[in-house]
């Protein structure tokens, strides 16, 4: 297999700083804590955090089973379990799909599935695009297209997404030829892409109305040199803050042919140490699922980009939001080209960023569908997302409508549990207690202890709950239950129930 791209080799000082991602210059959303999202992975995520914020602004939320007859929204061939919701006020109800909502009408989702559609309708208009048609993917005139547009080109699938099958950069006849073959081989694609390559940055533009909400640059997967560490030590580590990002969790980098290709390229094997400061690109495409980097870029993008992700939604009927790709010129941050429209983006990328600010574009959607709940003030509760789906994946329930958000001022008090209550259905006994007496909260495992956190509008009841801790379940033995009065002001989010969390 042969991927052909230009790779590169820099110290940070030559690359302006773009790249500098081992800092951990990152603004979270302070009603989103991380903790809450962990373990909701891929489209779900996307799904979970738009329900969450119209749950939080007061909506009535149901969440639906698999294959639900009520899904009229176009869901591009993919099953609806955990993304497909519907929510609604005393005046609108509105169905949802992952991050797209039921104003983003089915036409406009398969045209925009249709990249050469899409290219004819922005070109119409007069917004800039690549230059390029299609063909068969063995089509011999395709070394004579791109010698008329001129070296180098991309190609891609017609129909296709997360960056497979693309192949970038390609700078002559001999490389062309070489990953068209390889294209018809490994992919299952009858048609192809042909188009001008256009160097400089790529962007996710997230529009909702007529409004950018959200800039995302991809950087493509990379490491940089400490000069004691090897390049797979590098990437190791590398991972690892990944794996504190919940989008990028299950996304690290790989190492694989293309990895091993690039450094090759540059005389580096995953044994070799690079310099200190030393940045190394590792794929050519900026795919995040593939090791790219998210880097929030919505404040320093030009108007002149922010316009053309705007005007390029108005150019097609029935898509008041979405994302759109686009690359911006190395040398001329206002000019840029339209490479897709994604109307069914995913959006969980902008809201937890490698490096820079989250951007809050559940907030944004809910305001659009439901703008009389703009002014809402946003709970703190949230739901466990696993716990909702339990019964929709076996089909047990048709849909699970979540429960309201508990009114009026809430307290919260932690109890220390120390004794025999470790293994011996203490903190299923206290779990049971609690929702009896309508608390919400969680208990733990720690240090020996459990610790048994509640949360509930009445202080009196609360501190009473502390003969609950003391009495515990049959096998249990409390030797002594310590009160920590706690300020639900300064929590950022509390679980709605009560839950056991489990030591991973």
């Amino acid at each position: 297999m042969n991927i052909f791209f230009k790779i590169k080799r820099c110290n940070i000082k030559d690359c302006k700083g773009e790249f500098v991602l081992n800092k951990s210059n990152v603004e979270l959303l302070p009603h989103l804590p991380k903790s809450i999202v962990r373990n909701i992975g891929g489209f779900k995520l996307d799904a979970y955090l738009v329900a969450l914020e119209g749950w939080r602004k007061g909506l009535q939320l149901k969440w639906y089973k698999n294959e639900s007859p009520l899904c009229e929204i176009d869901k591009l061939n993919s099953s609806t379990q955990g993304k497909f919701f519907s929510l609604s006020s005393d005046n609108r109800l509105h169905y949802f799909f992952r991050s797209r909502g039921d104003k983003v009408a089915n036409e406009a989702v398969r045209v925009c599935q249709s990249k050469e559609k899409t290219k004819e309708i922005i070109k119409s208009k007069g917004l800039s695009i690549p230059k390029g048609t299609n063909f068969q993917a063995s089509d011999s005139n395709i070394i004579k297209y791109a010698e008329e547009i001129g070296y180098p080109v991309v190609i891609k699938p017609l129909n296709g997404s997360m960056g497979k099958g693309v192949y970038t950069n390609l700078r002559n006849g001999i490389e062309l030829e070489s990953a068209a073959k390889d294209y018809q081989e490994r992919f299952q694609y009858n048609r192809l892409i042909v188009e001008k390559y256009y160097p400089g940055n790529e962007y996710r533009v997230y529009v909702v109305g007529d409004k950018v909400i959200a800039a995302t640059k991809r950087v493509p997967a990379n490491i940089i040199g400490d000069g004691l560490s090897n390049v797979q030590e590098l990437i190791n580590q590398k991972n690892i803050k990944r794996k504190e990002n919940p989008y990028l969790a299950p996304k690290p980098i790989k190492v694989d042919y293309e990895v091993l290709n690039s450094l090759k390229k540059i005389g580096y094997t995953l044994e070799s140490v690079p310099r200190n400061q030393e940045w190394i690109q590792l794929r050519s495409k900026s795919n995040l699922s593939s090791g790219g980097d998210p880097i929030d870029a919505t404040d320093s993008l030009s108007d002149e980009i922010k316009d053309l992700a705007v005007n390029t939604l108005k150019a097609i009927p029935e898509i008041p939001h979405a994302g759109v790709d686009i690359i911006v010129a190395p040398e001329n941050n206002k000019q840029g080209v339209v490479l897709e429209v994604n109307a069914t983006a995913e959006i969980a990328f902008h809201m937890f960023p490698l490096v820079g600010k989250a951007r809050d574009i559940p907030k944004a959607l809910i305001d659009y569908y439901f703008p009389e709940v703009a002014k809402n003030e946003r709970s703190r509760f949230y739901f466990d997302f696993d716990s909702i789906m339990e019964p929709l994946k076996t089909w047990a329930a048709e849909e699970i409508v979540v429960s309201s958000i508990p009114k009026g001022q809430l307290n919260g008090i932690k109890f220390i549990v120390s004794g025999k209550v470790v293994k011996v259905g203490y903190m299923n006994w206290i779990k049971r207690q609690a929702l009896l007496r309508g608390f919400h909260g969680f208990s733990k495992i720690k240090n020996g202890n459990v610790e048994v956190t509640i949360f509930g509008p009445n202080l009196d009841d609360l501190e009473n709950f502390k003969k609950q801790c003391f009495k515990g379940s049959k096998r249990s033995k409390v030797e002594h239950v310590k009160v920590v009065p706690l300020n639900f002001k300064k929590r950022r989010a509390v679980n709605l129930g009560f839950r056991i969390i489990s030591k991973k």
